[in-house]
């Protein structure tokens, strides 16, 4: 077994002790809906800024955007969700930007293939159209974000093309959220059979962490040959 391997069956192992720690210890009755909402909204506007923060930055690094666009609606109003959302979604892209351009961009860009040269040609010509089709494509994916920090896209059309280009997935996706919080109230956590769930959890987390190592196994025998 090599030490990928290992590191995800720890990593499986971790998130399955996760699970029985929050069942064991009665945390999951913490998680209810009504809960999040008091922690929040007893923070004020500085509950709106701290989301905004975590997802800003939490999101360039692999945290998938789903958490936090699935969550708000749990604690805010459908308004007010959309917006946080929206502006969580727009600083993941200025995250990104700025970051990316700090550390690594002027190094990148003396090294640039041709045919990725051709494209980042294109994100400086046309930056608009080229961030507003990769919004509404690939919205948020982490490649994308640090991608478009290191070309040579200007900052005011990378920001209006990502401030309407995530629109319409982030709108959808937060009604989906205000659905997911309405069905959350009927059937809190609190409620769930947690005694017959857990172990159903462990074993999907187990299945997936053999699946995944299968896969890499196969696909880099694959890329050897």
């Amino acid at each position: 077994m090599d030490r990928s391997s290992f590191l995800k069956i720890v990593l499986a192992a971790v998130v399955a002790s996760a699970v029985v720690w929050v069942y064991a210890s009665g945390a999951y009755e913490e998680f209810d809906p009504a809960t999040m909402r008091d922690w929040f909204q007893d923070a004020g506007a500085w509950g709106a800024v701290i989301f905004i923060a975590a997802y800003s930055c939490l999101q360039p690094f692999g945290v998938n955007g789903l958490v936090f666009l699935l969550s708000a609606p749990l604690v805010w109003s459908p308004t007010e969700a959309f917006l946080l959302n929206w502006a969580g979604t727009v600083g993941t892209g200025l995250f990104s930007l700025f970051g990316a351009r700090f550390v690594a961009r002027d190094w990148i860009q003396n090294r640039l293939p041709k045919r990725i040269r051709r494209f980042d040609d294109r994100l400086y010509t046309h930056g608009f159209r080229t961030v507003f089709l990769l919004r509404l494509i690939f919205y948020t994916t982490p490649t994308v974000q640090w991608a478009l920090g290191v070309s040579r896209v200007s900052f005011v059309p990378f920001l209006v093309g990502t401030v309407l280009g995530v629109a319409p997935f982030t709108l959808l996706t937060t009604l989906l959220g205000v659905r997911v919080a309405a069905w959350l109230e009927e059937h809190p956590l609190a409620t769930w059979p947690w005694d017959q769930l857990w172990p159903i959890v462990i074993i999907a987390a187990v299945l997936v962490a053999a699946i995944g190592i299968f896969v890499v196994r196969k696909w880099r025998a694959t890329a050897v040959d």
